[in-house]
């Protein structure tokens, strides 16, 4: 029933992008009354979904008329992908490529669509996400470290970074004792270890 619920929801966001871009072919633009519905949970692959505007504010599932609507950027970072809007075509793209207001959430908001858009780093998505909700690197490494049952002056560390994959932000620990190695994906937002292999060198 959580699956069945999941899609349906991912089907109603992306069924947004096509009101949108039919909207703004028509030339037809109407005013809504529509809820927003804090009390909805989004649950991907078992796992519940926060979703965050350009400002770092949290943002909600949107209902109207019997169906639920997601932001645009919820899409994105669903589907780990950029949000570009394009100011005088009135369009989105969701891309991984890294292309070239009215949208105000977008990564990149693009006012001549024929400019091509300076290349952004991936250290540049790092520097601009709010982080004030996410756990931090030193709760992310004793999440792992009591994980694998060990203390911080047993083992040697080879990695902590906030990283993103698939639309969810988390911290990669990486650390040795002896002969065995151990690597982990703690999310950001709650502590959630996402993945977790340990194996002997």
């Amino acid at each position: 029933m959580m699956k069945k619920r999941t899609v349906v929801l991912l089907l109603a966001a992306i069924s947004v992008v096509s009101v949108l871009a039919g909207a703004v072919g028509m030339g037809l633009i109407q005013d809504i009354k529509a809820q927003l519905r804090g009390d909805f949970t989004i649950v991907v692959d078992g796992k519940i979904q926060t979703f965050k505007n350009a400002d770092g504010e949290t943002v909600y599932p949107v209902l109207y008329d019997g169906t639920t609507y997601l932001p645009v950027r919820a899409i994105g970072e669903l589907m780990g992908k950029d949000v570009y809007w394009y100011e005088n075509e009135k369009k989105i793209v969701l891309s991984d490529k890294k292309p070239e207001t009215t949208v105000t959430d977008a990564d990149v908001i693009i006012s001549d669509s024929g400019a091509k858009a300076p290349e952004r780093p991936a250290h540049q998505a790092k520097k601009d996400v709010d982080t004030s909700s996410f756990i931090g690197e030193e709760k992310a490494k004793q999440i792992a470290l009591t994980r694998a049952g060990l203390a911080a002056n047993e083992v040697f560390f080879d990695k902590i970074e906030l990283d993103r994959d698939n639309g969810i932000w988390h911290y990669d620990v990486e650390f040795k004792k002896d002969r065995m190695e151990y690597d982990a994906e703690i999310r950001a937002e709650d502590g959630t270890i996402l993945k977790w292999e340990a194996e002997r060198d």
